[in-house]
Order: structure tokens, then C-alpha cells, then sequence
């Protein structure tokens, strides 16, 4: 029997994380009520689970000249019970897929979503752009799969997770929590707000329990559920997602790997984005048309075109060189991966990271001028501080912090090779030159 003590346990894994957002089912604070029911197979087998909720989230995009609209990214967030089953069996397929990699020789191949790395961006930038500072030429290749989860085939997807559990058949619970994320359903909030005459704001005030009583609820799904019919695509947002793209990617991530470390080079995949580098000249171009025939083994994997770069290191210079006439297009260049770009001598916070923090520093230092001004009080001063000056980058724990305090970790862990410490140097001087003070 699973109870307080069993939850506390887990808890402090955290396996199960409380949210307390508003679903079709209840919020579900004590999890540890729930656990025999998601520890047994029988009662997942048979577990309806709700749809989840669908909406559309607007990215923008500071081009250096003004803020664009990016393409929306389509957000689905599943009830709290199928949440927790999802992070249960999560669980399970974590640790599988860590032993799995390490058998295979691809541990560190593969980064995004790991549970056993117990490392960040700045780590695995660091380690990348380490090793091609140390090369006196090399062949990089960086790279990212378009549309990643929406386009992963279910049938390939499944034989990879038998790959992973070695089995011939999937047991009926597995085979539940795979077909909820592959042939999902889902409803437009939207919609749901439009049948509650509410707007976002009003209801996230209401804190309702749930959206719908049971009778309710059945009535509007009939109407407004969207399932996912193709025979392909993966939800996006659910606790399992992440683990299974892995999932998806074994037999390439081992591929690539064995073929780039036989070359004496590196591979690595964050997600859906990828960096290849081989340490000579001479036959980059023929491993990549390797890389290549590995990809297009992979059911519905495809490359962005538009993100597809290939690069040349000579001595301390970055070249972009055009993958098919192999010329170089320009000289000087940088490479940015994970958030940092690096030119052959140094690596810096990407520029538009940056940019971002000074904007936001300067809108916000605009507010307080204007009720400055009007109230004849030097008010807002403190927030400002703690957000984004050195007076609020001080913390041991890496969830706190602001923006110089990521400049600090990042410089620590690049030492001499990291200059992220000059963009944000005259960062106080900015701000005290901009801010109004009423003198008493």
C-alpha cells in the first residue's frame, strides 16, 4: 500500500510536480492519494483520459531593429491525473532510456531532457565550443529537424519504445499512455472560454475547481474534441513528450554518433537542434552525405533548410561555407549553439540575448520615470535593482537570480574563453544615467 510516506518519497524525487492550473478534472494537491491507482497497470489500461487543452502562444522576436511576431507555438497541457500518470511512467522511461544511451555509447550524444546529465545549457555549450577551440581546423555542421514533434511517426515511434522495454508487444497500460499522445485529443481554450463567458483573466481569477461538472463536461466534448487522426505527430507539453522524442531518435542519435566518433569528433542533439564537429578538413563534406543516408532512414525526419549551416575553422577564424557549391561565403563569421555564439576566439551571450535584457531594462526604467515624475517620488527602485542589476544577482540557487547572474555562471564555467562579462559591464552606468531621481 503507497501512502504518506511513499508520496513524501517522491516528492522529494520529484516525480510528481502540483500544478494549479484549471482543468477538466479537479486539482489533485495531495498526489499521494493517487499513486496505487497510477503504480497499477490494470487501472492505467483502462484510465479514460480527458483531452487536453489546446492555445496557441505568440513568440516575439527582437530582429535588432524592431520586435517581430514569430510563428505561434502550439501549447497542450493535459488534467491533472493523466498529468501524473504521465510523469510516472516518465519516470519509468528516463531511467530505461539513460541505461540504454550509456550501453550504446551515446550517453552524451544525446542532452535535451535528461534526468542523469545534471547539466545546463552553459554546460553543454561549454563542453562543444571547448573542444572546437582546441581543434586547428575543423568541419562543423549545426542544424535543427523541422516541425520535430509534429512530424514523428507512430509506428516508428512504437517499435523504438519495444526497442527500449525489449519486448515484442507493448503491455495494454504502455500502450494506453502511447496512444494518448499520439492519437490525442484535444479542445481549443477558446472554446471552453466562449461557453463560460469568461475572458482568460476572469476565470484565472475565479480559481475555479474545475472548468465543467461531469454532465457538463460530457455535453461540451461532444461538440468542441479534436483528435488527432494522422498517423503521425506527438503532442507537445505532456510529461512524457520530451522522453519520447529521445525515444524516437535512438537509432539515429547511436548512428551518427559511432560514425562522427570513429572521425575523432563530436556530435550533439538538444531536441531537435544538432551540432556536428569533425576535426579535419579534408572529409567533412563525405560525412555529412553520410549523416545525411542515417537521416533519411528515419521515418519523416527532415532538416530546415533554412537552418542548415556549415561552417570551416582555420586556425582562430570561422568561415560559412554553402553546402552545395562547398564555397565560402564569408569569412569571420561566429557559430551560436544553446545561446552562445563563438567567433574562433571567445565565446559570448548570444547578441540578441543580450539586446533583450537591455530593452526590458530600459521599458521598465521608462515606467518609473513617468510615475517618478507624476508622483515626485522615487519609487520602483528596488524591483528594478533585483531584476536587473548586480544588487540582485547574488543566489546559491540556480532557479533565482536575474540575467547578470546567468553572466556570471556562464563566464565561471567558460573561464578565460567565455567574454560574457564585457557585454554587461557598463550595464549599472546605463541604468543609473536613465533613471530620473527627484532629489529631497
Amino acid at each position: 500500500m503507497v501512502g504518506l510516506e511513499e508520496g513524501k518519497r517522491m516528492k522529494k524525487r520529484r516525480i510528481y510536480k502540483i500544478k494549479g492550473y484549471t482543468h477538466f478534472d479537479t486539482r489533485k494537491v495531495e498526489y499521494w492519494k493517487y499513486i496505487n491507482n497510477i503504480k497499477n497497470p490494470k487501472w492505467v489500461e483502462r484510465h479514460a483520459f480527458y483531452p487536453f487543452i489546446h492555445y496557441q502562444e505568440e513568440k516575439k522576436k527582437f530582429d535588432g531593429k524592431e520586435v517581430i511576431i514569430k510563428s505561434p507555438r502550439d501549447i497542450r497541457y493535459s488534467a491533472h491525473i493523466d498529468r501524473y500518470i504521465y510523469e510516472y511512467y516518465n519516470d519509468i522511461l528516463s531511467k530505461k532510456y539513460n541505461n540504454y544511451a550509456k550501453q550504446k555509447g551515446f550517453n552524451q550524444a544525446s542532452i535535451a531532457y535528461r534526468t542523469n546529465l545534471n547539466k545546463s545549457n552553459i554546460h553543454f555549450s561549454r563542453d562543444v565550443f571547448k573542444y572546437l577551440n582546441n581543434q586547428e581546423n575543423a568541419f562543423i555542421i549545426v542544424s535543427d529537424f523541422s516541425s520535430f514533434f509534429d512530424n514523428l511517426d507512430h509506428k516508428y515511434l512504437k517499435e523504438r519504445l519495444k526497442e527500449l522495454l525489449n519486448v515484442d508487444t507493448l503491455s495494454k497500460d504502455f500502450y494506453r499512455v502511447f496512444k494518448s499522445v499520439t492519437n490525442y485529443s484535444y479542445i481549443e481554450y477558446d472554446d471552453i472560454l466562449k461557453e463560460l463567458g469568461l475572458t482568460h483573466k476572469a476565470l484565472t481569477k475565479l480559481r475555479k475547481e474545475r472548468l465543467f461538472d461531469i454532465q457538463e463536461f460530457r455535453k461540451f466534448k461532444k461538440e468542441k474534441i479534436h483528435t488527432n487522426k494522422e498517423y503521425f505527430g506527438m503532442v507537445q507539453g505532456s510529461a512524457i513528450s520530451a522522453v519520447m522524442s529521445n525515444i524516437y531518435m535512438i537509432k539515429f542519435d547511436k548512428l551518427v554518433n559511432d560514425l562522427i566518433t570513429s572521425n575523432n569528433g563530436i556530435y550533439r542533439r538538444y531536441s531537435d537542434d544538432i551540432i556536428i564537429i569533425i576535426p579535419s578538413l579534408a572529409n567533412g563534406m563525405a560525412i555529412y552525405s553520410k549523416v545525411m543516408q542515417i537521416k533519411d532512414s528515419v521515418p519523416r525526419l527532415e532538416l530546415s533548410p533554412d537552418k542548415t549551416k556549415c561552417f570551416i575553422k582555420k586556425g582562430d577564424i570561422i568561415s560559412s561555407v554553402d553546402l552545395k557549391t562547398k564555397k565560402v561565403i564569408k569569412d569571420e563569421t561566429i557559430i551560436e549553439y544553446l545561446g552562445f555564439s563563438y567567433d574562433g576566439k571567445c565565446v559570448k551571450i548570444r547578441e540578441k540575448t543580450v539586446s533583450k535584457y537591455y530593452r526590458k531594462m530600459y521599458s521598465r526604467i521608462k515606467t518609473i520615470n513617468k510615475w517618478t515624475i507624476k508622483t515626485g517620488n522615487n519609487i520602483g527602485r528596488k524591483k528594478l535593482y533585483k531584476q536587473y542589476s548586480y544588487l540582485g544577482k547574488k543566489t546559491k540557487d540556480v532557479k533565482k537570480g536575474n540575467f547578470l547572474t546567468y553572466v556570471d555562471r556562464s563566464q565561471k564555467e567558460y573561464g578565460d574563453l567565455g567574454k560574457m562579462d564585457e557585454q554587461v559591464k557598463s550595464s549599472w552606468k546605463n541604468m543609473s544615467k536613465r533613471l530620473i531621481k527627484v532629489k529631497k
